[in-house]
């Protein structure tokens, strides 16, 4: 699974679920085989995986729309980033501003 799904994913391992022994640990996907090797009782048992799904894409682009504005923010006006981050990520130009507002606020 780390192969396909990547070794940051969220990952839940249930054990012994509605059992006297059952057991929850939550970890990275990419430690789970350490965590499970370290202990030959946390071998035993039925288990339920339960696996962080995948990003979408649009979380990446907004992101990075975030991140690109960030940066114009620091060095432009705000309706000029705002104009600029809309032309470079493909954005809504509304929704920059509107994003823009909340991070001049913060500051």
């Amino acid at each position: 699974m780390v192969h396909v799904l990547g070794a940051e994913r969220s990952l839940v391992i249930a054990r012994e679920i509605t059992k006297l022994y059952e057991s929850f640990h939550r970890c990275a996907l990419g430690e789970a085989s350490t965590w499970l090797s370290a202990d030959a009782n946390r071998l035993k048992g039925e288990f339920v995986l339960i696996v962080e799904g995948a990003a979408s894409p649009r979380d990446h682009a907004v992101e990075e729309a975030e991140r690109v504005l960030r940066i114009l923010l620091g060095e432009l006006p705000l309706k000029q980033a705002v104009q600029l981050a809309a032309e470079i990520t493909g954005a809504k130009r509304n929704a920059l501003y509107d994003r823009a507002l909340e991070l001049k606020k913060a500051d």
